[in-house]
């Protein structure tokens, strides 16, 4: 009789799983070259910043005549003004770069064509209307893509817009695939008494090919282990992980677990699962090597648990998920009724937090917040998370409400991730490929909104994170004052980094700044951010200790939401001057003209800080590495001991 193999080495799942993993996540994963057109569906190998702004000029966004903003106060429909084409105004469709001298642009609708080459308007243009600014859609060194990222048509779109032509990607692995048996049949052909028709191969190589991983099927091979030990042999040389199907058992025609001990080494056969407690992990010349079970539903357990896992990794590919969901709206939606909306938005589970916390997440439903509905679409909808639809017989949604959900992430990582809504800082594009880059990655999805608005999001319960660097000019304290104001419940104030504020202006400052007085000067044009956000704060009262009126400051009412778009117009010369934080003004090659030092730190519920995503972010913050980095970045500073705080809400006479 002939020997029988025996499942020596069985291992519970969870330990099968833990082997196979610390094996297959040695072996080097090759990256490639390739061109960005030839590189949808593949996997980003390293992060991807912006090469070049887009648009790269100033550009008309509608058809009309573009026109010198001041030229235009006080033009009301009782008071119409005539302009002259070539003088005063020029003709623009939508697209053309903005002459040079103009600022704005009156869409012809509301033109009137005179004779003798003039117009009338009937309304006064501010400044930038209708203009597509320089780094609308996206700004030069911007992240567009992180590590790990599948790439999608509208990567693909975002990465040639930002002047990327070659992106390195991980080489999908090519798999070799065997079936063995005497009585296995191609599934073209009639099977008569006794046989059966190949199908497991077929639904390997349909995941695969949905999966645009390349299969060498070396066909059906007979129950001959010297024909099934050279076909192994062959797929050893020619590919980069092999699949075995059947034979793999502890029967006597079960070859597989003899041949891969004698050419390499067998790492585990057998796990404690039904179905599928015959498979076989292995070895050969550092190739993984995988025997399934035969059983149909064996093979295609094990194939999830073990084979997927592996190539997906060796790809640089993550796990897929549902294509839908429904999830609740916190605030108003507005929309225009006639037509269905798609809305940028991201997501989050509020309550789905660590089993210590002790909250029961089964059956909540995540949270939709939209994103900006502004002109820099790429950017935004590479952070989003989902489609939001409203639909077209609705004038919006309510809080309240659900909303059907297209997912363009995958729900799982959505549900270990974090969403941040606040003030901007390039240290938070950083924190992105950190957490991504940990054994079990978190997404941290960011909106900029500025601090105040952040922090009212966090306690309306709009995100789980707000970043903020609100000082408060009694007591010369950042945030705390603030969040006092409006806190429902206990915080956790984690300092990022203390970080320098100043005057960003041209390489050479030829403009010769030494301070917010040298603002006051007419021929200054000045790029403002917007209100509510911290630097704006800032500005404000640093102009009120000064003595300076904002009607005094050229370009005071022009705002950006970034510190980037606010560098990118002073780089661009489209504004002379800036107030900004040290660290962009070095990323655009800028002069820094430096005023103060401010605390800019991540706030979170304190209920959320043993939630397995926020623990990891702490970690990550006050981990050794991080702050040592810290300290080597031009206009960052570690918080040191004082990097933790806490705020307990206010209580009223009867303790409430």
């Amino acid at each position: 009789m002939a020997e029988r193999n025996i499942y020596l080495d069985k291992k519970d799942l969870a330990a099968a799983r833990k082997i196979w993993r610390q094996f297959y996540q040695r072996i080097h994963r090759t990256r490639e070259k390739i061109a960005v057109r030839e590189a949808g569906g593949r996997f980003s190998a390293a992060p991807v910043r912006a090469e070049r702004s887009a648009p790269h000029f100033n550009a008309a966004a509608m058809d009309g005549i573009a026109v010198r903003a001041e030229q235009t106060r006080g033009i009301n429909e009782r008071n119409p003004g005539i302009l002259e084409i070539s003088r005063d105004c020029l003709e623009v469709n939508t697209g053309d770069p903005l002459p040079q001298g103009f600022n704005a642009v009156i869409k012809i609708e509301d033109v009137e064509l005179l004779k003798d080459n003039q117009v009338r308007i009937f309304s006064a243009a501010a400044p930038w209307q209708h203009v597509r600014t320089i780094g609308e859609s996206v700004l030069r060194g911007e992240l567009l893509i992180t590590t790990g990222q599948q790439l999608k048509e509208y990567h693909i779109g975002a990465l040639l817009e930002a002047g990327i032509r070659e992106i390195e990607v991980y080489k999908p692995p090519r798999l070799g695939l065997l079936a063995t048996g005497d009585e296995i049949i191609p599934p073209e052909e009639e099977p008569a008494l006794g046989e059966i028709v190949d199908f497991n191969s077929a639904m390997i190589s349909s995941w695969c090919s949905q999966n645009n991983i390349e299969v060498d099927f070396a066909g059906i091979i007979p129950d001959d282990c010297e024909r099934i030990s050279a076909e192994i042999s062959a797929l050893v040389e020619t590919t980069d992980f092999i699949i075995i199907i059947a034979g793999s058992s502890a029967g006597k025609k079960d070859f597989t677990p003899g041949i891969v001990a004698e050419k390499g080494e067998v790492i585990l056969h057998g796990v404690d699962i039904a179905p599928g407690k015959p498979v076989l992990l292995g070895s050969i010349n550092e190739t993984p090597v995988i025997g399934l079970p035969g059983y149909p539903l064996s093979c295609l357990l094990d194939f999830h648990l073990f084979a997927v896992p592996a190539v997906n990794w060796l790809a640089g590919r993550k796990q897929e998920s549902r294509d839908k969901i429904t999830a609740r709206i916190k605030r108003k939606i507005g929309s225009r009724p006639g037509r269905l909306e798609f809305l940028r938005a991201n997501l989050f589970y509020p309550e789905t937090q660590d089993e210590s916390s002790g909250t029961n997440s089964a059956g909540v439903k995540p949270v939709a917040v939209p994103r900006s509905r502004g002109a820099a679409a790429m950017k935004s909808i590479l952070q989003a998370d989902g489609l939001l639809l409203v639909p077209a017989n609705r004038e919006g949604l309510s809080p309240g409400e659900e909303a059907e959900i297209i997912l363009l992430e995958k729900e799982q990582e959505i549900k270990e991730g974090l969403l941040l809504l606040g003030s901007n800082d390039p240290l938070l594009e950083s924190l992105q490929q950190e957490l991504r880059l940990l054994e079990n990655p978190v997404q941290l999805k960011i909106q900029s909104r500025g601090s105040q608005a952040g922090l009212h999001a966090l306690v309306r319960g709009e995100c789980q994170l707000a970043t903020s660097h609100l000082l408060d000019p009694e007591s010369g304290d950042h945030n705390i004052p603030y969040l006092r104001q409006i806190a429902r419940e206990k915080y956790c104030l984690l300092t990022l980094a203390w970080r320098e504020q100043g005057l960003l202006v041209a390489r050479g400052n030829p403009c010769k700044f030494d301070g917010l007085s040298d603002l006051a000067d007419g021929d200054i044009s000045f790029i403002n951010r917007q209100r509510g956000a911290g630097t704006r704060i800032l500005l404000d009262y640093q102009l009120s200790r000064e003595g300076i009126e904002p009607g005094e400051i050229s370009g005071y009412q022009r705002e950006e939401y970034t510190h980037a778009a606010v560098a990118q117009a002073v780089a661009a010369g489209t504004a002379d001057v800036g107030l900004g934080i040290k660290a962009v003004a070095e990323a655009f090659e800028l002069d820094f003209v430096p005023l103060t030092r401010e605390r800019f730190e991540v706030i979170f519920p304190v209920r959320l800080e043993n939630s397995r995503a926020v623990a990891r972010l702490k970690d990550v913050i006050l981990s050794s590495d991080f702050q040592n980095r810290l300290e080597k970045l031009a206009g960052y500073q570690p918080a040191g001991e004082s990097q933790l705080r806490y705020l307990e809400p206010r209580r009223d006479n009867n303790g409430n």
